[in-house]
């Protein structure tokens, strides 16, 4: 059955385009799991149960955040594998460490705390082309999802996944190439193994989403090693490693326009629906569950299965993410006006979604984790009506009322006291409109003063609030944080500085990265100036001028600085012209500022036109000549939205927001560094537009001093060419090597024909030797010997040309390493030229193949004479077939 469908944007071209497409199948979560692990277990996989949220000899995670933790070692060596391949429904967590959705969860569509992970992987068993074809028969004739609403991106030369997409029907316009940020996957930012991969999207035809189209498939192939010094090299043994939501399929599956519609959220939130109302609380009956349904319904998942994989409330590492989920489902719950325990009571609307048995212990621990929840949920209920009362206070207290902050004591007491997580206080604060004191936090999460936006505190002194050496094998890694801190390293898209720190005793060391390992704090890694390759001895001279408390003098480097500062400011300039001329509000969809270069993503449906290039340039440029200072305002976020400054959605802002204004031009949040005067950023040049993926857009331009130096280095080669070309001017040299490349292209046309000529030629330029191939039949061989100066191209078109003349005989075709069989299988139907090319390679060392009228391969060692005819290709065509 079919209907009319409309796929109003391509991801390249914009093409309207309306053709059929097929009913999708209606699969529920139980039944997408079966149908999942059934298909890639017939196809030879191992089915491999669910590992533990908590990972396995892995102290580099705090829970498992993806399907392909549990295999991490396998991956590392492959020949340890108990299978050559694999494929599981794994549980994720992603609600702590680097991986953390905790605070996106019931304001976006897709994130979750808890999710689940469809995966295939091979470990040596096969490699990309089989991975591929794997995946797409699984969509098309399993799931039987129509191709007009699928694309494909793969890393930008990963010529082999390009040409294995067109393999299985797919379209140029359907296979999207991306950058290294997009389609290459490493475990981290060290060394191990890692690989280009390639994703799958799926068209939502909902315009209103902000991502109409979404990933639900990533494959990565994992064939290469990245050493420490960040070298790529190719892995012995290539691996598979993929990953697929089951939410988000789900969700396709069941035609819904976000996670939480799905079948297993629909028996979770209706019974929460239920328990609500029986306790006379209002409750939406919108189909599209409310923020407050959303947070209670994942958190709720969540915590189940925390607990029954043994995690239990606590204070500290795993059973602190617990509680924090625990009490924030609660806190939700407050808003919507329950205020007594009722959280185990959705425990058999959560078993609903798993009633395919896939996860026994939901069941087999029901008891435990609905015992460990209420007791959480009673103590919280009894401190949370005390910390909202200590809270109701402050904010009824006149002394607070002027400055709308909570003291640190009360901030530090509802957390010591009453359990309250810091982050809890800073929402209930922020519903307020208040703010929270965080100075006395700063024992605990060390949050330092940035002090880099003025220039004149670039170099400074600073003290030591922190210092940590780790062991990374035989490697050692120095972190420390200073406060007040100059170096940036806030994110933003901004790359961090680097400098130098000097200690009391003059020693120097320097500032490698800086880093925010937590909201508000800032990180600074260091290794010694002097290049000392024993880390832990220069330590040990240091180590009294290295310890908290001590002071140092900071030197941020200016030059890096300044010229990420003008391509930062050149990033707003450039948001503000791509609105100006298309005439459209497009969306930043993610930047990168370098202190030579920026690249800027924005949502766009089809490739810019060179004129509007040129339009938003001289735009730009426009607008840098005509000078003006930036100026910088700190005002709530409310006010910044409504003033039109412009915020990108992949960034989080606080309650408080910094403003960056270009007057007349530029208004944006914005954190990072910037120029005070837009003159810096003269001139400006585009260096290219691309595609990203489907629908967005992305450009690279130079500006300032760097754009200077890239005029510099284009125009270095100008004057030899002019001088090779005997041109005087640029446009001169044009018209001459116009008329050079015509004059090749007719030579080429001329080369090829005479090859034409020499390949339907006599016996001119081979030499052939007649002999015997037998089987049941005996088979008349010619063996040829070309000329070495001709190419493998003569040799496939001779090939064809003595098959059709010379039918009754098979050809076998030999030019140094090159050997080429061609059969006519209408005259001789005993034997095949992949069969005879085989046949002579159990003599003679090498490889190859084809099929049966044509077949090539490559000799170990060259046959350049009759001789060697004589000696090894003759003896190996007689050998007992």
């Amino acid at each position: 059955m079919y209907k009319v469908g409309i796929l109003r944007a391509g991801p390249r071209r914009g093409l309207h385009i309306c053709q059929p497409a097929r009913f999708i199948q209606r699969l529920s979560s139980p039944e997408l799991r079966s149908r999942f692990v059934d298909y890639f277990e017939k196809q030879g996989h191992t089915r491999v149960k669910s590992a533990s949220l908590i990972p396995h000899n892995d102290k580099s995670l705090l829970f498992t955040n993806a399907g392909m933790v549990p295999f991490k070692e396998y991956f590392m060596k492959p020949d340890t594998a108990p299978y050559s391949a694999a494929t599981s429904v794994q549980k994720c967590m992603r609600a702590g460490g680097k991986h953390n959705d905790l605070d996106n969860v019931g304001y976006t569509p897709r994130h979750h705390t808890f999710f689940e992970m469809l995966g295939n992987f091979s470990f040596g068993g096969y490699g990309k082309q089989e991975a591929i074809a794997l995946s797409w028969r699984f969509l098309l004739e399993e799931l039987e999802l129509p191709l007009s609403r699928l694309r494909v991106t793969v890393l930008e030369n990963d010529e082999e996944g390009y040409q294995l997409w067109k393999k299985q029907g797919l379209p140029d316009e359907k296979i999207v190439r991306c950058g290294m940020e997009d389609n290459f996957w490493s475990m981290g930012d060290g060394e191990g193994p890692c690989g280009p991969c390639t994703e799958i999207f799926w068209d939502t035809m909902d315009d209103s989403l902000d991502e109409r189209w979404l990933e639900i498939w990533n494959l990565v192939f994992m064939e290469n090693y990245r050493t420490a010094d960040g070298k790529l090299t190719k892995l012995p043994t290539p691996c598979i490693d993929t990953g697929m939501g089951l939410e988000r399929m789900a969700s396709v599956l069941q035609d819904k326009r976000n996670n939480f519609q799905i079948d297993q959220f629909r028996h979770l939130i209706g019974g929460l629906r239920q328990v609500l109302k029986s306790k006379n609380v209002a409750v939406s009956s919108s189909d599209d569950p409310t923020a407050h349904e959303k947070i209670i319904a994942d958190h709720f998942r969540a915590m189940c299965f925390l607990i029954s994989d043994g995690v239990v409330p606590s204070n500290i590492g795993r059973g602190y993410v617990l509680r924090r989920i625990i009490r924030r489902a609660l806190r939700s719950a407050h808003q919507v006006g329950m205020n007594e325990p009722f959280l185990t009571e959705l425990y058999p609307h959560l078993l609903e979604g798993f009633v395919d048995g896939s996860y026994p212990e939901l069941a087999s621990r029901a008891s435990s984790i609905c015992n460990v929840v209420a007791n959480e949920e009673a103590t919280f209920l009894t401190t949370l009506n005390r910390g909202l009362s200590l809270l109701n206070n402050v904010f009824t207290h006149p002394d607070h009322q002027k400055s709308k902050t909570i003291p640190p004591d009360v901030a530090f007491q509802l957390y010591d006291t009453f359990g309250f997580p810091f982050d809890l206080t800073l929402i209930i604060a922020q519903e307020k409109g208040w703010t929270v004191d965080m100075k006395e936090w700063r024992n605990m999460n060390i949050l330092p003063q940035f002090t880099g936006y003025n220039h004149d505190l670039l170099h400074q002194e600073s003290q030591i609030v922190a210092i940590e050496a780790t062991k990374k094998g035989k490697k050692t890694d120095v972190t420390l944080s200073i406060d007040p801190c100059p170096f940036y390293g806030l994110g933003g898209g901004q790359i961090p500085d680097s400098g130098s720190l000097t200690l009391a005793n003059g020693s120097q060391w320097h500032v490698l990265d800086v880093f925010q390992p937590y909201e508000g704090g800032i990180a600074l890694r260091v290794a010694p100036a002097d290049g000392a390759k024993n880390i832990d001895r220069k330590l040990e001279q240091d180590k009294e001028f290295l310890e908290a408390g001590q002071l140092v003098q900071t030197s941020v480097d200016l030059e890096k600085r300044t010229g990420a500062e003008v391509h930062h400011t050149a990033t707003h300039l450039l948001n503000a012209g791509l609105r100006a001329i298309l005439k459209t509000d497009i969306v930043q969809a993610g930047s990168t500022v370098e202190p030579n270069k920026l690249r800027f993503d924005f949502t766009y449906g089809k490739p810019l036109t060179p004129s509007q290039l040129d339009a938003i340039e001289r735009w730009i440029n426009d607008a840098s000549k005509a000078g003006g200072a930036t100026n910088v305002q700190h005002m709530k976020l409310t006010d910044a939205v409504e003033s039109g400054a412009i915020a990108a959605f992949s960034e989080k802002y606080g309650e408080m927001v910094r403003v960056i204004e270009v007057p007349g031009v530029s208004r944006e949040l914005c954190g990072g560094t910037h120029v005070d005067d837009v003159r810096r950023l003269y001139p400006f040049k585009i260096l290219n537009e691309t595609s990203v993926a489907a629908g967005t857009r992305r450009i690279e331009a130079v500006a300032g001093l760097a754009c200077i130096e890239w005029y510099k280095k284009t125009y270095e080669p100008v004057p030899d060419i002019l001088k090779m070309l005997r041109a005087s001017s640029t446009k001169d040299a044009a018209a001459k090597l116009e008329k050079s490349m015509q004059q090749t292209r007719d030579i080429q046309k001329r080369l090829d024909l005479v090859t034409e000529k020499l390949a339907t030629a006599g016996e001119v330029i081979v030499h052939p030797i007649e002999t015997q191939l037998e089987n049941n039949t005996k088979v008349p061989v010619r063996v040829h010997l070309i000329d070495s100066d001709l190419d493998a191209g003569f040799m496939q078109k001779r090939a064809n040309v003595l098959k059709e003349t010379q039918a009754g005989y098979a050809h076998v075709l030999l030019s140094k390493n090159t050997i080429v069989v061609a059969v006519n299988t209408s005259k001789i139907q005993d034997h095949t030229a992949n069969s005879i090319l085989r046949h002579v390679l159990k003599s003679v060392k090498g490889g190859g193949g084809g099929q049966a009228e044509y077949a090539q391969g490559r000799l170990a060692e060259a046959v350049s004479d009759m001789d060697g005819i004589e000696s090894k290709i003759i003896p190996a065509l007689k050998a007992r077939a």
